[in-house]
């Protein structure tokens, strides 16, 4: 039997109407069985991070009040589903459970990132017991399968790494139920660390829990229904004329997600590509729109052609002169990812040090604030954007070529990736509404993209 594994994001089950949808194309894609993994529904992250932030700051009062407003939220959707009596003695403990976290974090003036990840499983493991009493309703053999017996990771709260071989170890049951014609509906982005505490695998964790369980089931193919028609030529707020993409290799979702596609992310990609399965992205609100096919086999490319225009924007910039040994500059990087920045670039050569960083949190803020003190040269503002395709590869002077639009702009400095499918300028970020849509006028061509040579 071929097993898929749908996974649906917050904005996929976030009301009566999406979840419904998200039931009708669990019916045509799993008739026979199959998995599916959800996301809190949307806005509960957050609510749930918001209650926590207030028990810290000695507002317990408020911070009840926001988790009521929570409980009022899905039982309103409960109820327009006509499920909320059979919801209710399961919801109940689950928020009688996240009240107690709460009043601990008031005790303790502090959120401890192992109750951090306690309180955000909960708002997952709600949207979960939701779906399955909604299959179920529905007419097909759906449950609840509790991720944290599958999904083990590492004990690093709120960013945990999953252990692949352990996960393979313990899918063996949920295998079996599901080629027996099962439906399973489990939790997106948690796990189980070595001591039994629940951990939380970080950005895109759902996404990457789908990809995960794909890989230990040896499924037949992963599907991520989000609210967008797949993965598109470019950011559509800036370029109105982005067109779908039907189909691209892992190395480019690889490259457009390190670059700042916001559809796909790159925790989901290296399970997939481990297994060679393939990943769709589709769109639950319009279900028979394009999709994305990614593969491990890259399409054919016209030499040379680009395939999507991604950018990432509040980018710090920094300047280390020849006489700052690279020691220095190793440390520098290492201690502003321990604050919390992510790395773009980091380039050494006789003119120095450069290195871009998006920072994120205030103690990174911090870091940057005291190295400029120093006199070191610290800009901000900027952005990469970045041509993504399998059609560079095979064309060694493609980087000539993509640079002549920037003979008269201010560039920070041209990257390229690990694989030459990808080249990344910095430039100041108030470029961007301007930039982007003109490199996808010139590099993106109105043919179907996955289009081969006849």
């Amino acid at each position: 039997m071929a097993i898929k594994v749908l996974k649906f994001g917050g904005t996929s089950v976030g009301s009566v109407g999406a979840l419904k949808r998200a039931a009708a194309i669990v019916r045509d894609e799993l008739p026979t069985g199959g998995l599916v993994v959800v996301s809190a529904l949307s806005g509960t992250t957050d609510e749930v991070l918001k209650a926590l932030r207030l028990a810290a700051h000695g507002d317990l009062p408020e911070a009840k009040s926001t988790l009521q407003s929570l409980r009022n939220r899905h039982d309103g959707v409960a109820h327009g589903l006509g499920l909320l009596a059979e919801l209710e003695d399961v919801w109940t403990p689950l928020f009688r459970r996240l009240t107690g976290l709460l009043e601990g974090v008031g005790a303790l003036c502090e959120v401890r990132p192992k109750t951090k990840d306690a309180a955000l499983a909960i708002g997952e493991t709600l949207s979960a017991h939701l779906v399955s009493s909604l299959f179920r309703q529905e007419g097909l053999k759906a449950a609840f399968a509790e991720a944290r017996d599958v999904i083990h990771t590492d004990a690093q709260h709120g960013s945990a790494r999953p252990r692949p071989a352990a996960i393979r170890a313990s899918v063996t049951p949920w295998k079996t139920r599901i080629q027996n014609g099962e439906l399973l509906v489990t939790q997106g982005f948690i796990g189980t660390g070595p001591d039994g505490a629940t951990t939380t695998l970080g950005r895109g964790g759902s996404d990457s829990s789908a990809s995960l369980f794909g890989e230990a089931l040896q499924a037949h193919e992963v599907q991520i229904w989000t609210d967008v028609d797949g993965v598109l030529s470019a950011d559509p707020s800036l370029v109105s004329d982005a067109q779908p993409i039907a189909r691209m290799s892992i190395a480019e979702a690889q490259a457009l997600s390190s670059f700042g596609a916001k559809v796909l992310h790159t925790g989901c990609l290296a399970p997939v590509a481990r297994a060679r399965i393939p990943l769709v992205v589709a769109n639950t609100h319009r279900a028979h729109a394009s999709r994305t096919t990614i593969t491990v086999d890259a399409p054919w490319r016209e030499p040379g052609s680009v395939l999507s225009v991604a950018y990432k924007e509040g980018l710090a910039l920094l300047r280390l002169p020849p006489e700052e040994d690279l020691s220095r500059a190793i440390q520098l990087e290492s201690e502003l990812r321990e604050a919390g920045a992510t790395r773009f670039a980091f380039l050494a050569g006789p003119e120095g040090t450069v290195l871009v960083v998006r920072p994120e949190g205030p103690r990174c803020v911090s870091i940057l604030a005291n190295l400029a003190d120093e006199g070191i040269n610290v800009e901000y503002h900027w952005a990469l954007v970045a041509l993504v395709g399998e059609g560079l590869r095979a064309t060694p002077d493609a980087a000539l070529r993509l640079l002549a639009p920037f003979q008269l702009e201010r560039i920070g400095g041209v990257f390229s990736g690990a694989s030459p499918i990808s080249l990344a300028f910095l430039v100041p970020e108030d470029r961007l509404p301007d930039l982007v849509p003109r490199l996808h006028n010139l590099w993106i061509q109105t043919r179907e993209l996955t289009q081969e040579p006849a």
